[in-house]
This record gives C-alpha cells, sequence and structure tokens, in this order.
C-alpha cells in the first residue's frame, strides 16, 4: 500500500486515521488482518453492544472459543474487507469507530496519530487512561519525553539562555515539552481520579 506522509497531506479526520495505519502496517510486521483483529477487539472494549450488533462486528475471541475453523476464516475475511474499505478510502469511516481505531494501533503510531489529531483542533494529544497498565506505560512515556526534552535542552541551554541562536533546536525542544505535558497530565487525572474514588476512606493523620 502507498503511503503518504500524515504530518504534511492528511486533512480530514479520517484520513489522519487512515494515514498512520497504513504507516503502521508499511513499516511493522503488522499486516492488514493483525489491524483488523485488533480493530474488533477494542470495538468489543469500547462501543456498545447494540451498536456492534448492528455494525455486525465479528468477536474473534468468541469465534476461537467455539473453534470453528471455517466460520473463523470466513468473519475474517469478511472484516478485513470492510477494514480494507476504510484503510483505502472507499467506504466512509463512522464516527464511532474512532477511539477504537486509534486504541488498535501500536503504541509509537497511536501517539502520533493522538497528537495529530488532536492538533488539528490546537490541542495536547492527551489520552483517556482506562486500567493501570495504561498508567504504567504512561510513566513510561513520561520518562521517554523528559529523557528527549533533557537532551535537547542541554544544547539549548549550554549558554545558559534561551534566544536566536537556539532557533534550529527550538522546534524539537517545543515539540518534546508538550509531549511531557502530554504525559503528564494523562498521570496526573489518574491520580485525580483515585484520589476522588478511595477519598472517603483515607485516614488523614
Amino acid at each position: 500500500m502507498e503511503t503518504s506522509s500524515p504530518r504534511h497531506s492528511v486533512q480530514t479526520r479520517d484520513q489522519v486515521l487512515v494515514a498512520h495505519a497504513a504507516n503502521q502496517i508499511a513499516r511493522t510486521s503488522l499486516s492488514q488482518d493483525d489491524f483488523a483483529q485488533a480493530l474488533s477487539r477494542e470495538i468489543y472494549l469500547i462501543v456498545p453492544v447494540t451498536k456492534i450488533e448492528l455494525a455486525k462486528v465479528p468477536d474473534f475471541d468468541e469465534l476461537a472459543r467455539m473453534n470453528d475453523v471455517g466460520e473463523f476464516v470466513k468473519a475474517t475475511g469478511r472484516w478485513l474487507k470492510r477494514v480494507q474499505r476504510w484503510l483505502s478510502g472507499e467506504q466512509e469511516m463512522p464516527s464511532w469507530l474512532e477511539e477504537s481505531w486509534v486504541n488498535a494501533l501500536e503504541p509509537e503510531f497511536r501517539d502520533h496519530c493522538i497528537n495529530e489529531l488532536a492538533g488539528r483542533h490546537g490541542l495536547i494529544g492527551a489520552r483517556q487512561m482506562t486500567s493501570d497498565q495504561c498508567a504504567n506505560k504512561s510513566f513510561g512515556a513520561l520518562i521517554r519525553a523528559l529523557g528527549d526534552v533533557i537532551d535537547t535542552g542541554s544544547d539549548v541551554f549550554d549558554d545558559q539562555v534561551m534566544c536566536e541562536a537556539d532557533l534550529p533546536h527550538l522546534p524539537a525542544f517545543a515539540k518534546q515539552c508538550r509531549q511531557v505535558e502530554a504525559r503528564a497530565g494523562e498521570l496526573g487525572r489518574k491520580a485525580e481520579a483515585l484520589l476522588t474514588k478511595h477519598r472517603p476512606n483515607l485516614k488523614i493523620a
């Protein structure tokens, strides 16, 4: 599949989503079929059952438990064709699919997609976390982002000031600072949510 740079040529929401999925498929060992199955799993985690039934999204986990190879193969083929139509732009992507589509991406491509979708509205791409594992991943991402800021910041502040001489470093530095802000925001919201949930049980010393 021919892919274009999502940063420069993508304008619409659908094009952003498709470009990052196509980029992942082109640059990793994951195939369209892998992405299609990951998308199905994410849909079952997020989308209401009534909508899933209307959209006839296959439940591959259930099909695997049934151990019906023939039905599994047929469902895989039908679902893959639908995903391919979305990837090719032949069929418009329904709005309810966006969150599942983003979550089906691998972490690196997911973060880039979130940031581009948010950037189209002048926002920071921060994900809503739904599990302790997500919080752990976000903490790791925060550490990596801080490392990037420190590396680039060392070049910016080697003379103790930020000035015109630092212009070559500033685009990367500004982007890295926004990444730190986004990752820290995710963790802060997770901590606040847990505090709110357990506040009645907290004992104040």
